[in-house]
């Protein structure tokens, strides 16, 4: 069953934590319709938490109540600011939430923080894994094509999570620093001994508190899948960057024609990008793409996710 986020554990009532661990159950063994009456009862007793309006939207949803399912996702979604619950996903699936507004900071760093203890087994035992060897190597590439030598002054670590990134990149740079929206993932990260310097916040707000023109390189391995429009993140990184400095990243993608916007949300909660909007959104930040290339980074249920790997550069 899915962990609960800090502070959404426990109704404070452990009989009605049961009954929630009961509908949940259902749930998940296909019974929708079952797990829907429990949960009509568990809310008359505990109309403000907002786990039990979230999963009784999921099987209002699985029962085909789609506007029965939005309401109660606007309530669990009102019930929890921070978004910990992931119901702006859901909203954004039945067009009730723009895509740009889906993805909350509070869902994303909840997920990692629940993750960190079995993070790195799960991705390179079960996943196979092999962003930080693909962003590598498209480095080694670009470097070679622009006759620049394979190192790196100053490096900032998008996303750090434990650390496998920054394994990777650590011979190659000269200072090394990681930032993370999740503080499981900090605290991992720290322990690998691996950064000169961690940080825990956002993406964006911590490239525009680096100095203009301050860093070599700039690493994003696997998360900016967590982001719908990559213009923001292109923007404060160019701003950032040495004029002969890189940004280098994976993405899963999407066919230039799928959506209008170049973006898809996925199944999985995850964005996936068009090349299309890549080479806009860099465009737009005033970078290059020197290097844009499929790739498969990873596997999900044993099927290989198809993805990107490129490298950007500023325009001169």
């Amino acid at each position: 069953m899915t962990a609960l986020p800090a502070g959404f554990s426990s109704s404070g009532e452990v009989r009605i934590d049961r009954r929630y661990r009961w509908a949940q159950a259902s749930l998940e063994a296909g019974e929708a319709q079952e797990a829907r009456e429990i949960l009509e009862q568990t809310l008359k007793e505990a109309p403000l938490w907002a786990p039990a309006w979230k999963l009784y939207a999921d099987a209002l949803q699985r029962c085909g109540d789609s506007e029965a399912a939005r309401l109660a996702y606007e309530e669990a979604a009102r019930l929890d600011p921070a978004g910990a619950l992931g119901a702006g996903l859901d909203l954004a699936r039945l067009g009730a939430r723009a895509l740009d507004e889906a993805m909350s900071p509070g869902y994303v760093a909840a997920l990692f923080d629940d993750y960190a203890d079995r993070f790195d087994a799960h991705l390179t035992q079960v996943l196979h894994y092999r962003g930080p060897q693909a962003i590598l190597a498209a480095i080694r590439q670009t470097c070679a094509a622009t006759e620049r030598e394979l190192r790196f002054g100053n490096v900032l670590d998008l996303g750090c999570g434990t650390g496998l990134m920054g394994e990777a990149i650590r011979p190659f740079a000269g200072a090394l620093a990681g930032v993370d929206i999740s503080a499981g993932m900090i605290a991992k990260a720290r322990a690998r001994l691996t950064y000169d310097r961690l940080i825990l916040g956002g993406f964006v707000e911590t490239l525009g508190a680096e100095p203009a023109a301050g860093l070599d390189l700039v690493v994003a391995a696997d998360v900016l899948v967590y982001m719908a429009d990559l213009a923001p993140v292109f923007a404060a990184a160019a701003a950032t960057l040495d004029r002969h400095g890189l940004m280098a990243f994976t993405l899963q993608s999407c066919a230039d024609e799928a959506e209008g916007a170049g973006y898809v949300l996925g199944p999985d909660n995850r964005f996936a990008h068009s090349a299309d909007h890549i080479r806009s959104a860099a465009m737009a930040a005033r970078l290059s793409v020197l290097h844009l290339e499929p790739v498969v980074t990873r596997q999900d249920a044993g099927r290989d996710v198809a993805g990107w790997v490129a490298v950007l550069g500023r325009l001169s």
